[in-house]
């Protein structure tokens, strides 16, 4: 049975907190009186752990292990404050009760990191590997990327039970993303390459100038894009392979059965025109 560290939030800081210190694997490593000892950036202020959290040393449970992981990281009472939850992981397994603020997820490698609760902006941004679980709602450019870089998203599974705001994947090139609510403005915009699923409506200028890649409807949108096309024959072995791997991921996505072919759209015929819509009714 692996190692659990869990962080109680006791004493609210009152400005925001770079928390991407807390990984499961290097607090493992670390008694609780030296955990209590880190220090976290606040902008241009910080604070001790020992100040903001109770921190407790336990044996994790079966549900909360990762596969192939020795260390699980609990955050409790977790609040929008708390800003680069699980930035740069690379193994291990971190559980978030409560909300938490940007970079949740930032440039992630690898492990598990679970908010049970909502997300700020730029989660999983330039996500490389893991899995990366919201059961709340999202703010703006999830798995995309940073202002003036090339590559969001570029590996990993990035799953949002509730809805996201603009920019959704925006310049991903890889990985897997999908969302059980809405997306704002410019969802899959830029996409280079990669699946995105999305179960709600879709906000304005979707698909902006996809390249390649794979974009997810259970709604048929109100109006298409002018600059895709419809038709496309032959994806029968690749629908059956992608219904397949999505069978363990939320619904409506596990749902779907690979003899009820989807109606595709290539585009953006502004660019490659390489990418397509895929709408599953």
């Amino acid at each position: 049975m692996s190692l659990r560290t869990t962080l109680r939030v006791k004493t609210p800081p009152g400005f925001r907190v770079d928390a991407s210190a807390l990984l499961p694997v290097r607090l493992a490593a670390m008694s609780v009186a030296e955990i209590e000892r880190i220090v976290l950036p606040a902008g241009n202020d910080r604070c001790i752990v020992g100040d903001v959290f109770e921190v407790s040393r336990g044996e994790a449970t079966p549900a909360l292990e990762a596969p192939h992981a020795g260390a699980t990281l609990v955050i409790e009472n977790a609040a929008p404050w708390l800003d680069r939850v699980g930035a740069r992981m690379t193994d291990g397994h971190l559980v978030v009760h409560g909300s938490t603020g940007d970079y949740s997820g930032f440039q992630m490698a690898g492990g598990v990191l679970r908010i049970e609760g909502d997300a700020g902006h730029f989660t999983a941004c330039e996500m490389r590997g893991g899995r990366l679980t919201v059961t709340g709602h999202c703010g703006d450019f999830a798995a995309g990327a940073l202002v003036g870089d090339m590559e969001g998203m570029t590996g990993g599974t990035l799953t949002i039970h509730g809805n996201v705001g603009a920019r959704l994947a925006d310049r991903m090139r890889r990985g897997l993303v999908l969302v059980g609510g809405n997306a704002g403005e410019f969802a899959a915009s830029r996409l280079v390459a990669g699946t995105i699923g999305i179960a709600g409506q879709l906000g304005a200028h979707y698909a902006y100038g996809m390249r390649r890649g794979t974009l997810l409807l259970t709604q048929r949108p109100a109006q298409l894009p002018p600059t895709f096309t419809g038709g496309g024959r032959g994806f029968d072995v690749f629908w059956a392979l992608l219904v397949r791997s999505l069978a363990g991921e939320i619904a409506p996505f596990s749902q779907w059965h690979a003899a009820s072919l989807p109606t595709r759209y290539a585009g953006d015929l502004a660019v490659d025109g390489r990418g397509e819509i895929l709408v599953v009714s």
